[in-house]
């Protein structure tokens, strides 16, 4: 043996079978994980564009700019009473509860915009 390795692997006198350098057993171990997440990225695919087919069938132009519109009116009514809150150095309470509610819905709306446009950006969604 010219590189002087280590030899691992299986060995039948007469016959060799399977004899890797560890190098080797690494690429074929690599390679069968690479087979494994490659396969299962296909089948989660799949799995993403039954259930979200099947589960969101109304998923299209007209209901993702509704969704859009809405996080924009959202996010101006939050800075709306930022504003108006910022008038006041002290603002009550109930101003400071108000600005926390509006924050949440923003939020929360703009979470579920990003959460439906890579359904669209990964194909899980049939757009018409």
């Amino acid at each position: 043996m010219a590189s002087g390795g280590k030899i691992i692997g299986e060995y039948t006198k007469g016959k060799v079978d399977k004899l890797m350098t560890a190098d080797a057993a690494d690429s074929s171990r690599s390679q069968r994980i690479r087979h494994f997440l490659e396969n299962m990225d296909a089948a989660i695919l799949e799995a993403n564009c039954e259930v979200i087919g099947r589960e969101l069938p109304n998923l299209n132009r007209d209901s993702f700019l509704r969704m859009a519109v809405r996080v924009a009116e959202l996010r101006a009514d939050y800075i709306r009473a930022g504003l108006k809150m910022s008038e006041s150095r002290h603002p009550d309470a109930a101003a400071v509860a108000e600005l926390a509610r509006l924050r949440a819905a923003y939020e929360q709306m703009l979470a579920v915009y990003e959460a439906a446009e890579r359904v669209i950006e990964r194909g899980y969604a049939k757009l018409g």
